[in-house]
This record gives C-alpha cells, structure tokens and sequence, in this order.
C-alpha cells in the first residue's frame, strides 16, 4: 500500500477520486453526503493548493485507488490536526482501515511533527468509532444532534489521542497490522 499525496497524482488519477468518493457506501457515513459534481471537485483540489493546514493522500494498493485519509486543521502553533479517511466499498471490512490508521498515526506523530491528533465520527458509524478506540482514541465529547444523517438530527462523537498515548498503544498493534498485512491487503 502507498500513500500519494493527491496533488502528485496526474488530473486523471485525481478525478478518480471524485467517483470512490461518490459510492453511496463512502456518502453515507460523510458530512455532506450529496454527490459531488466535477466543478465541485474541482474547486476543493485546487483549494488544497494553497491551503497549508491540510494535507490530503491517496491510498494506492496495486495500481488501484482503494482510499482518501486526510489531515485538515493543522496548527503548527498547537502541533494538532483533525483527520478521516474513507474507502473503497470494495475494499471496507478488510482491514485496510486498520492499516491507513495505523500509517496515519505514524505519519502525524512522526513526518508531521504533531503532538495531537483529533478526529469527529457520525454515532452512526459505530464500528468506526471503535477501531478507532483499539488504535488508543478517547472520546472527548459529544456533539448532540450535531448532523442530519437520512433525514434525522445524529451526535457527533469527538474523539482524540496524544502523541505519548500512540506511543503506548503503538507496540500493541504492530502484530496485528503486520498480520493484515500479510494477508495481502498491503
């Protein structure tokens, strides 16, 4: 598995982007889960651009874009950023979240040089909210009826790890990474 970042990729490869993104299977655990539109896509990549407080990859798994993990309010003052990712519908349920945590954690707490990593999951994305507890998240609050998922008023939950808690829980989960890893979803 490789992590590109976005704008590296040629114009074709990102607008490939835009069609795992519209999988009704992504849409439905995102914020603004309405299709998006070429023009519109086209605005948030060249708004990457200039935009020094996100950093978005491409997660690559044999010459196939299998996901999108991102960090977004980076403050370089506080050493902290929000991230999420998302993924293929064909690919969910494989581990391969596990593993683009994993990666992420190592990339904001190493290359990034953060000291606090947050991030925000839809109460509805359960299963979620739970890897990302076993990977060493708290959560550190509620947002009640925060976002409307199909139609009805949902909490947000907020949720956060430190560098030293990574540091922690890191060793724990080396075996299991490596193990999906060796069951070919690299």
């Amino acid at each position: 598995m490789e992590f590109v970042p976005i704008l590296d990729l040629p114009a074709a490869r990102q607008a490939q982007v835009r069609h795992l993104r519209n999988q009704p299977e992504v849409r439905r655990f995102m914020y603004t889960s309405h299709e998006i539109s070429e023009p519109e896509h086209a605005r948030w990549l060249d708004q990457l651009k200039s935009n020094p407080r996100q950093s978005v990859f491409v997660v690559v798994s044999e010459d196939h874009l299998i996901g999108v993990v991102s960090l977004s309010e980076i403050n370089a003052a506080h050493r902290t950023a929000d991230w999420a990712f998302y993924l293929d519908a064909s690919v969910q349920g494989k581990g391969i979240g596990s593993q683009i945590e994993f990666w992420l954690l190592d990339y904001a707490f190493g290359p990034a040089r953060l000291d606090k990593l947050n991030c925000e999951v839809l109460e509805v994305n359960s299963a979620v909210i739970k890897m990302h507890q076993r990977f060493g998240f708290v959560i550190e609050g509620v947002r009640r009826q925060n976002a409307i998922h199909e139609g009805k008023r949902v909490d947000v939950v907020l949720l956060g790890i430190t560098q030293e808690e990574w540091r922690q829980q890191r060793p724990n989960l080396v075996p299991v990474i490596q193990r999906l890893a060796g069951k070919g979803n690299q």
